[in-house]
């Protein structure tokens, strides 16, 4: 009991207790501008280990090696949330975790105001292109959140107008209706009506390439079936003369000629062939008369004649 109440009252953060991981989800970047945002994350996590009296204020060494191990702690934990090229020029900064601290700080300050003027610029004219329209907006984000790191807060309403500028033709009904819309929306509502728009218009050319790839199928040739009133019995040829006695006259009947037919691929031919019933050819009831006909008392020999013949 009496070695728990030692570690209770021990309230002073030592480093053999704070040598934990010191996660953070950002790193801090000379081109990306994000010193607010990693400066608030480092802030926090030193405030919940009870450490950020060595970078605020002015925190001295008052010659406690215990304090001073927690220092170069602190300094340790800084330099590892930098990118590599910031590293190395803050490295070497002489002096306590305060000095680094005050060091970065007075880089990310130094020239402001020339960063803001070129990046404020570079949003003003900032292009759709080939970007999605999430990825669009979030670089327009992002891009708000360097000036605002640099003193520069971008307004909602300036960033609407920056992303309805730097749309295409694609988006002119869409970025018109919002134009319209009085106030203006918020950029996060802006930004959701034009996700809305580009899942309509990718829609649209899902519909478009399906039926494309519908329509390329091969054409299949309907025949039109004839009536068979107009044609006779063309579709079933018989022998209508079957019982045709001599000497009697019988009346002829008339057959539209040969039936017509577009010529067709082989292939093609031979599919229709199989699903449509095959139209006969007809020739005439009477051929031309023949110079070889044997003659007789009551004129030519009988024969027998066909209506059709099918091949």
């Amino acid at each position: 009991m009496a070695g728990d109440d030692t570690i209770i009252t021990n309230t002073t953060p030592t480093s053999t207790n704070k040598i934990i991981p010191f996660n953070i989800p950002i790193k801090l970047s000379l081109e990306k501008h994000n010193y607010t945002s990693w400066c608030s994350f480092l802030k926090i996590h030193l405030g919940n280990l009870g450490l950020k009296t060595h970078i605020e204020g002015s925190s001295t060494s008052s010659n406690d090696p215990e304090w001073d191990k927690q220092d170069d702690l602190v300094k340790v934990w800084i330099l590892g949330t930098l990118e590599e090229s910031l590293q190395d020029q803050v490295v070497a900064t002489p002096g306590n975790a305060k000095a680094l601290w005050d060091h970065i700080k007075d880089l990310f300050h130094d020239n402001k105001d020339a960063r803001a003027i070129t990046l404020d610029d570079e949003l003003r004219s900032i292009k759709l292109g080939s970007l999605s329209i999430n990825a669009y907006c979030t670089k327009i984000k992002a891009m708000a959140d360097r000036l605002a790191n640099l003193g520069e807060k971008v307004s909602d309403k300036n960033l609407v107008m920056y992303a309805l500028n730097g749309l295409d033709t694609r988006y002119k009904g869409i970025a018109r209706l919002i134009r319209h819309i009085q106030p203006l929306p918020k950029f996060e509502t802006a930004c959701n009506m034009l996700l809305l728009e580009e899942s309509n218009l990718q829609e649209a050319i899902d519909q478009a390439i399906t039926y494309d790839s519908s329509s390329s199928s091969p054409t299949v040739l309907m025949a039109t079936k004839m009536d068979t009133k107009e044609i006779g019995p063309a579709w079933q040829p018989k022998e209508i003369l079957s019982d045709h006695k001599p000497g009697t006259h019988t009346t002829p009947i008339p057959f539209p000629g040969h039936l017509q037919a577009s010529p067709l691929p082989p292939t093609q031919a031979h599919n229709q062939a199989q699903s449509y019933p095959q139209a006969h050819y007809v020739q005439p009831l009477y051929a031309a008369p023949q110079s070889n006909l044997n003659s007789g008392l009551l004129g030519p020999a009988p024969g027998k004649l066909f209506a059709c013949r099918k091949f």
